[in-house]
Parts: C-alpha cells; sequence; structure tokens
C-alpha cells in the first residue's frame, strides 16, 4: 500500500503543475555551436532569406475562466491536503511488522487513521483552493479578448522580415563580408529547401536562412502566475553552388515576466514591444555567433628613432611628497567617502537608471505615440526627462524621481506620472501638462 498512495500523489501533482500547454518549464536546450573555420572561410558574399512560414504561436491564459480558476485551485489544494495523511499512512505501511491479531488491529488502526487524515485534509484543501481559484482567475470573457488581441498581435508584426532586418543591421556593423537581402525566397515551412542556385551567378556564394519558430507566453505552475516571452529562432547556412547546408543552429530569448492581461493591455502594446526586443536580441545572438568580429589588425612596430633617448626623470625623494599622498589628508577622506557612498547605491535606483523607449497612449485617444523617458542622476537626486510625440508636436517634460520597490512616482510641474517596473518594462499613467490622462508603455533601451 506504501507504494499506491505515493502514486496517486505524485501523479496528482505532476498534472497539476504540467496543466495547460504552458505550465511545465521549458526544456534547456544545449548552447548553440558556432560554425567552424572551414564554413566561414567559405562565405564572400552572403544573401540573407526570411522564412515565408508563420511561428508556432502559444499565447493562451494559465487559467482560462474562473470556473477552470476553481478547478485548477481545487485540485491544488486537494494535492497539498492529503499529502500529510499519505504520509502517515506510508509511514504506517512501511514500518508496522507486529505480529498476531493485536499487532494487525493497531497497524489497521494507524493506517485508517491516516487515510481519514487524508480524506479530510484533501477535503478542507480542495474547498478552500477552489474558492481561492475562482477568486484569483480573471474572467472568461476578459481572457478570451486578451488572447485574440494577443493573436493580432503577432500575426501584424511581420516577425519573419523584422528578424531578417535587424541581422542585416547588426551584421553590417561587425563583418566586412558582403550582405544583400534576399526577398521571397525563404523556406515556407520548417525543413523546406529550397534551391537557391540561380543565386550563385549573381555573385552571391552562401545563404542565410533565419526564421522565427516560435512564439510563447510561458511560466511555472499557478492560477495567476507571471509569464514571460518565450521566442526561438533558427539560422542555416546554404551554400548556393550546390544547395548543400553547411551550418544549422537554433537561438532563444525569455524576457522579463508580467501577469497575462497585463501583457493584452492598451492593444497589447507591451507584448508588441517585447516581441520587438526579442526579435532584436535574437539577431544579435546570431550575428555574435556567426560572424565574431574581426580582430583588429596589429600596429606596425615603431620605426628607431635617430634621436638618442630622452634621459628618464630624476625619482622624487620620499620625503618631498606632498600633504595630498598623507593618508590622513581631507582630499584622500573626502575620496574615500565618495567612493563608499558609490558602493552604497541603492539597487532599486540602480535598476531604473538609463533609457526606456517606448508608445504614450493619451485616455482619450485610440491611437499611441513615440516616447522616451531618461532617468539620470543629478547631485545625489534621481531626475526623469520625458519626450513625447502628439499631432507633430514634441512635448517634453522632467522633475523629480522617488522609487519604492517596483514602483517609481514622477512629478515635475503640472505633472505627475505613476509607473510600475515589470522586468524590463515601465508600465502606468499619469497627467501630463495639458492635464489630460496618459497611458505609458515603456521597454528598457537595448544595450544597458
Amino acid at each position: 500500500m506504501t507504494g499506491a498512495p505515493r502514486r496517486v500523489a505524485m501523479i496528482v501533482l505532476v498534472l497539476l503543475l504540467c496543466a495547460g500547454s504552458w505550465g511545465c518549464a521549458l526544456k534547456r536546450q544545449p548552447l548553440p555551436q558556432s560554425p567552424t573555420d572551414e564554413v566561414r572561410a567559405q562565405l564572400k558574399t552572403v544573401g540573407l532569406a526570411a522564412a515565408g512560414l508563420d511561428p508556432q504561436t502559444q499565447v493562451n491564459a494559465p487559467t482560462s475562466g474562473k470556473g477552470m480558476g476553481a478547478v485548477k485551485g481545487a485540485g491544488y489544494g486537494l494535492a497539498l491536503g492529503v499529502t500529510p495523511g499519505l504520509a502517515i499512512a506510508g509511514g504506517v505501511a512501511k514500518g508496522c511488522h507486529a505480529s498476531g491479531r493485536l499487532g494487525a488491529v493497531v497497524c489497521g488502526a494507524a493506517l485508517a487513521f491516516g487515510l481519514g487524515v487524508a480524506a479530510a485534509g484533501g477535503t478542507v484543501g480542495a474547498l478552500g483552493g477552489s474558492v481561492y481559484g475562482a477568486v484569483t482567475a480573471e474572467p472568461a470573457s476578459r481572457v478570451d479578448a486578451a488572447e485574440t488581441g494577443l493573436k493580432s498581435a503577432v500575426s501584424q508584426a511581420n516577425i519573419q522580415a523584422a528578424l531578417r532586418d535587424h541581422v542585416l543591421e547588426a551584421v553590417r556593423r561587425r563583418s566586412a563580408l558582403n550582405f544583400v537581402t534576399v526577398d521571397d525566397q525563404g523556406p515556407s515551412a520548417v525543413g523546406e529547401r529550397i534551391d537557391y542556385r540561380a543565386l550563385a551567378g549573381e555573385g552571391i556564394d552562401t545563404i542565410l536562412e533565419v526564421s522565427v519558430l516560435r512564439i510563447a507566453l510561458v511560466g511555472q505552475g499557478g492560477i495567476n502566475p507571471p509569464v514571460s516571452l518565450f521566442m526561438a529562432a533558427g539560422a542555416s547556412l546554404v551554400r548556393t553552388a550546390d544547395g548543400v547546408e553547411i551550418y544549422a543552429e537554433k537561438f532563444e530569448y525569455r524576457g522579463p515576466g508580467a501577469l497575462f492581461l497585463e501583457w493584452a493591455a492598451a492593444d497589447a502594446q507591451m507584448f508588441r514591444q517585447e516581441v520587438d526586443r526579442g526579435t532584436r536580441s535574437l539577431a544579435e545572438k546570431i550575428v555574435r555567433l556567426l560572424f565574431p568580429a574581426e580582430p583588429p589588425r596589429e600596429s606596425a612596430p615603431a620605426e628607431h628613432s635617430a634621436e638618442p633617448p630622452t634621459a628618464p626623470a630624476a625619482p622624487q625623494p620620499v620625503a618631498a611628497a606632498t600633504a595630498s599622498s598623507d593618508p590622513r589628508s581631507p582630499t584622500v577622506e573626502a575620496a574615500a567617502t565618495e567612493s563608499s557612498q558609490r558602493a552604497r547605491v541603492d539597487p532599486q535606483r540602480l535598476a531604473v537608471l538609463g533609457t526606456w523607449l517606448g508608445t504614450l497612449r493619451p485616455a482619450e485617444a485610440s491611437r499611441t505615440y513615440p516616447a522616451s523617458l531618461r532617468i539620470f542622476e543629478e547631485s545625489g537626486q534621481l531626475r526623469w526627462e520625458l519626450t513625447r510625440r502628439r499631432e507633430d508636436r514634441e512635448l517634453a517634460g522632467s522633475g523629480d524621481v522617488s522609487v519604492a520597490e517596483a514602483t517609481l512616482t514622477l512629478t515635475g510641474t503640472d505633472v505627475t506620472y505613476s509607473l510600475r517596473r515589470v522586468g524590463a518594462s515601465l508600465v502606468g499613467t499619469g497627467l501630463g501638462a495639458d492635464n489630460r490622462a496618459e497611458t505609458l508603455f515603456l521597454m528598457r533601451a537595448l544595450g544597458q
């Protein structure tokens, strides 16, 4: 009987943790490998082809409605509630070796007690979990609308062309090879082989195929846990002379977490920005691995001068040291104090310093406008500068920043914004200088 309770408990837990297509943790893929020197030696003029396929898209909510939330909550509560009783019953079944009628009665009573505790605990846990799940889960109507908006955002992103363009932009900064775009030439299905031999006559010796294979929101188990964007991309090199694939590798991106409805808010603005950020990150990973920056050329050795070398300066006597070299001098103490203060910088302040790019949406408008927020230190005080463009007008504002855990408050002359930091995103609302409500969706600029 020991094995049965344990198997039941394990089955319940596994089913709960892996409920839904998004729930189980992603398998860690091996690190991508770079091309060999032999492969790199073949590259002269490279054509970039974007795939014509649609990426596998999984942007479903962790829990679809309050009814499902109640069911999942009951399951979690049941699993937690039965665990103590099953542990008691398993221990009794394993360790009870008494003989005779009295021993059998004692063992049976102890086993019945353990199973009774499991039944009672499971009942209470299931009831409590169902209530918690129903309260925590979002309504089905909001979830359905959010899923529709996220899927629409993926279809509108033109993700394959965007990845190709970002790769081209990045590789031209790093490599001396020739790169050209090859339109309408990429595969339209995973594994499809394209005949590129006609391009060999145009001087293109190799094709770099890049494609986004998967876009998903993933997270751990729970009723309404934070979920993060996961993207997988493929890159392959195909020799045009004979169509042989000489290199192929996969790359992954996983961003910061946020609640499901936060990703879908305001026409999925935060999700759209994160998809763009993930696409740029994948492009950088592909370029860095396939086309490492060429090492700088070593400078030629300096020619010998016909002039005799200059005599070395006479060493200064130790006794002639200035007052600033005295470890007790005010100058040294001030420098040490400043260094110590820098070492004790609040990590919450460090997490918000830098440039944040995104969009601004007025409350009464349906469209969004580009916005740029810079947070910096000035005389020990956090400051902000916000620039946004609306109807051919560029508006700017500035003021002080206060940070309390994950909440930023931006205050200025007739301006107040309250923003929440979610990983590499800032999301919030406020009143602009014209006393109109505005919503901001910002992402930390790449490279910061």
